[in-house]
């Protein structure tokens, strides 16, 4: 069995790591891979829970998408940056087959530590990102987190925010949702070329993609009722402690 560990607490766990990475989303923009993630491997299997939170995550911003609208004026303009996502993706789901255990957890760690220093520093990661070849380089990696770990935010943000400072914010949050969607779509057609990915991880991943979007929609309406900066900083903390806490699995 995939998740023998399907026991009920285990199973209410689960099903509150996915509310509140939805509620996340939807109240503050982001979370749904980071969160949802860093939560749920310390309940199952690590390699088949990041490949099952495919699912959500896609859905979550195919979400956006929808209510958005799909930016292909930036997708066209900045077309070497998305078409840089597909290689990136494919690295990185071969990534996820292939490391162990010990250096998925590392990684992860470490993506958190990056994620929260990117979000203390963004002036001077927009120093950086307004060099010319940030935008290969920013596609690529952004292809390799969101093939590996489904978490690709910092690499993004700073380009596609440079791009669109000058456009309606709704360019923004689309071209982010583009360009987190990609990954994903790229990540299906490869797990299951390489044979690692079945029925049974399709129905689990509809599974949480329905309970993800349930907190998507409970965060959005919560959003008005909630003190951003003091949530945010709550997020931010309980992402901290889980960092810790997967490099201590990596450790022993």
């Amino acid at each position: 069995m995939l998740f023998p560990e399907f026991r009920p607490l285990v199973l209410l766990l689960a099903v509150g790591s996915l509310l509140v990475a939805g509620i996340v989303k939807g109240t503050l923009g982001f979370g749904v891979g980071l969160v949802s993630a860093t939560l749920l491997l310390q309940l199952f299997p690590p390699k088949s829970t990041l490949m099952v939170l495919m699912f959500p995550i896609a859905v979550s911003e195919i979400g956006l998408l929808v209510t958005t609208g799909v930016p292909w004026q930036l997708m066209h303009d900045h077309w070497l940056f998305f078409l840089c996502l597909v290689p990136g993706a494919i690295i990185g789901t071969f990534g996820l087959l292939v490391v162990p255990v010990s250096t998925l957890y590392l990684a992860l760690s470490g993506y958190i530590i990056v994620f929260l220093l990117s979000q203390r520093y963004e002036s001077h990661i927009y120093q950086v990102a307004e060099h010319r070849e940030f935008g290969l380089m920013s596609g690529i990696a952004t292809g390799i987190l969101g093939g590996g770990v489904g978490a690709a935010g910092p690499p993004a943000v700073p380009y596609l925010y440079l791009q669109t400072r000058d456009s309606p914010r709704a360019v923004f949050i689309g071209g982010m949702a583009a360009a987190l969607v990609v990954p994903q779509l790229v990540r299906l057609p490869t797990l299951v070329v390489a044979g690692r990915f079945g029925l049974q991880k399709f129905i689990l991943g509809s599974l949480a993609a329905i309970i993800v979007l349930v907190g998507l929609a409970l965060g959005t309406r919560l959003r008005p009722h909630l003190p951003n900066n003091q949530f945010e900083r709550l997020v931010q903390g309980l992402l901290l402690l889980m960092a810790g806490q997967l490099a201590i699995d990596a450790v022993f």
